[in-house]
């Protein structure tokens, strides 16, 4: 082969394999000029820049980015974060950070260099204040939609040099208020700041861009909320508000809950004034009790309240929202050793146990003293119990054991004799070793599972109620054993009456006449009507499945709502047949009546709403979306205002009589369960 020839071959070799490259590049640059996509392009990542970086409301400045990907959509966005301010439920100001949704900036292509600019100005009708921030994002995609790239970056917001100063006085004296709060509203309502007022009556706000328009409000506890809407904040000198506040109607809200498993809260109930809707202070909250149902004395002003595992009822008076003196539920028992010469056991272990249909279940235990004695607290009023007691080079005869009943209002006693003989102690309990053949080594006992709020032998509790008539409180429950509705005088803090009733009985309402009242059972699906004077069932009626809640209004027609069946019935007073019902979403669990216009409210737990029904014939009037977990409503009698409580932070929320707008929330932080409203004295 010439060597002409072979360099004709190799060129020609050559440009065959050059094709498939060309063909590439071509294709590249084909795709680019169709989609603006650079695949071969180095993406270093993209960068935005601020200038300047800082700046008050109102100030121009210039978004840059560099190193995006090049003919790209960019879309610029901006998020302001603020530091939003909520009363807790021990009178504090808590703030936490939360951001605003993304506010559209504007959309530009990126140049072939990949950098793009957008003149723009800062908002001056962002309701800014000293704990705000914003960050600007940029988020670039290719034509086809496909994301190409994001970045953001910080923006310091300069603090204005306006304020807004705030003078609460009382309206007929004159005098400086000084125990209550001043708030910054933006001008659709959202809560900027809290400011409690100083000594003097004064609040001031400042940091605010000059131009801006806010709304102050005014809140004092027994003082009426009072509002001046749309201050302009002015450029030289502060702008000034005055609030010459009128007496609010006398009233508190009483919301309360139990900690939740694993995480207790420090604090479980809130004590609210009702016309400013402002938590009483540290000094009135911060001792209250954990509350699994509130039931409100509107007459003597004070509100009782149950823990879900209930020893005695605690009492809350309206006025200063403290605890006063609580009524037992449960009491001791003392039990005494000896042998059969009359002499003290010392150290003898001490067991008490249920008899639960024939099976024997273990309570508590402790050891005698030198006296061979032991007193057993908290244990349930009504309830007998088997005492078994083991003692070394003693035993207890098996035909004379001892059984006693725990009598209410006192100390109920028991004397246990036992023999002599020279062996070691005989454990029952399996915690506790025992030799060999021993009866501990035969009989197993262990104590019921449950957990630590709830022990499987204690007693737990469903409702509370106030009898209007005398001021006799109620409360439902059970145990093992049976169902108890307890009578109780809150003035000389005696059980009056410890009815026996079937277990698993839930809310309770008294009829109106002082004697009788409605009880709801849940397992069972039924409503009864009771004799509190007498201990008699009068009534029984099957109703739609799992009763959670009852309530009555002042015409005598009583409701009830069906978590299972989602549903709300009307009950004929007398027969408790169901005359009507409107059914709704399962996950209906609390009642409340509104007297004036004749409605039924029905809060959903799952559904996050609450349902305004037709008293008379349950059509459905409204539906209102709530915070999430709405676990209990309740009207202000003075206002007709409806109050939600929803488990979700602890959610207090008011709503217009009328309109049903909300009015006000508050974050209190705690495990809610229930909420009533209760009138102070001077109401």
């Amino acid at each position: 082969m010439s060597t002409s020839r072979a360099l004709t071959i190799a060129a020609i070799a050559g440009t065959i394999l050059l094709i498939p490259v060309l063909v590439i590049l071509a294709l590249g640059l084909y795709g680019s000029s169709i989609t603006g996509d650079f695949p071969l392009a180095e993406d270093h990542g993209p960068e935005l820049q601020i200038e300047p970086p800082s700046g008050a409301a109102g100030s121009d400045i210039t978004i840059r980015g560099v190193d995006w990907v090049p003919r790209t959509l960019i879309r610029v966005e901006m998020i302001v974060a603020s530091g939003r301010p909520s009363l807790t439920a021990d009178g504090q100001i808590d703030t936490t950070r939360s951001a605003s949704p993304a506010v559209y900036v504007g959309e530009v292509i990126a140049s072939r260099a990949g950098t793009f600019t957008v003149e723009t100005q800062l908002p001056t009708t962002l309701p800014l204040t000293a704990q705000s921030a914003i960050s600007f994002r940029a988020e670039a995609s290719y034509r086809g939609g496909e994301f190409a790239g994001a970045s953001e970056t910080e923006f310091d917001v300069i603090a204005g040099p306006g304020v807004i100063e705030a003078t609460v006085v009382d309206e007929v004296s004159g005098q400086p208020l000084t125990s209550g709060f001043v708030d910054l509203l933006g001008l659709r309502g959202d809560l900027l700041a809290i400011v409690p007022l100083a000594a003097d009556g004064t609040a001031a706000f400042a940091g605010l861009a000059p131009g801006q328009g806010y709304d102050i409000r005014a809140r004092v506890p027994g003082y009426q909320v009072l509002r001046s809407t749309g201050v302009t904040v002015a450029e030289s000198e502060p702008s000034t508000v005055r609030f010459e506040l009128p007496p609010g109607s006398p009233g508190r809200i009483v919301a309360g809950g139990v900690p939740l498993v694993g995480a207790p809260a420090s604090t479980t109930m809130a004590v609210i004034d009702l016309p400013s809707l402002t938590p009483l202070p540290p000094a009135a909250a911060a001792a209250l009790p954990a509350a699994w149902a509130i039931a409100s004395d509107p007459v003597r002003g004070r509100a009782f309240t149950v823990d879900e595992v209930a020893k005695h009822v605690e009492v809350i008076e309206a006025d200063t929202g403290a605890a006063g003196l609580p009524i037992p539920l449960t009491f001791s028992l003392q039990v005494r050793v000896v042998d059969t010469e009359q002499e003290p056991v010392a150290n003898a272990a001490v067991r008490l146990f249920w008899n639960v249909r024939g099976t024997r279940v273990f309570v508590k235990s402790a050891r005698t003293d030198d006296d061979g004695r032991i007193r057993v607290p908290d244990l349930i009023s009504g309830s007998r119990y088997e005492v078994l007691v083991t003692a070394e080079n003693h035993f207890q005869p098996l035909g004379e054991r001892t059984a006693v009943t725990i009598e209410p209002n006192i100390i109920s006693t028991a004397t246990v004799v036992m023999r002599r003989e020279p062996r070691a102690e005989q454990s029952l309990w399996s915690g506790e070793p025992g030799s060999a053949g021993a009866i501990g080594s035969l009989f197993r006992l262990a104590p019921l599972a449950g957990t630590d709020r709830a022990p499987a032998t204690a007693l737990v509790t469903a409702d509370i109620a106030v009898e209007p008539a005398n001021g006799r409180v109620y409360v439902t429950g059970s145990d093992l054993d049976r169902g108890h509705l307890f009578v109780l005088d809150p003035d000389s803090r005696q059980v009056i009456h410890d009815w026996e009733v079937p277990a698993g009985v839930g809310d309770i309402v008294p009829t109106g006449d002082g004697k009788t009242v409605y009880l709801a059972n849940r397992p069972f699906s039924s409503v009864a009507r009771f004799n509190v004077e007498t201990g008699q069932e009068e009534a029984r009626a099957t109703v739609p499945s799992w009763p959670e809640a009852l309530v009555r209004d002042a015409a005598g027609r009583l409701f009830v709502a069906s978590l299972r069946d989602g549903s709300v019935s009307r009950l004929d007073p007398e027969t408790l047949q169901v005359q009507q019902t409107r059914r709704l979403e399962e996950g209906v669990n609390r009642l409340a009546v509104d007297e004036r216009t004749s409605t039924v409210f029905a809060s959903n737990l799952w559904t996050d709403t609450v349902t305004g029904l037709d008293a008379e014939t349950l059509n459905m009037r409204f539906l209102l979306p709530v915070a999430k977990s709405p676990r209990a409503v309740a009207l202000d009698p003075a206002s007709g205002s409806l109050i939600v409580g929803s488990a979700d932070q602890g959610t207090v929320a008011i709503y217009s009589p009328e309109t049903f707008e909300l009015a006000q929330a508050l974050r209190l932080h705690i495990p809610i369960n229930d909420i009533v409203t209760v009138g102070t004295v001077d109401a």
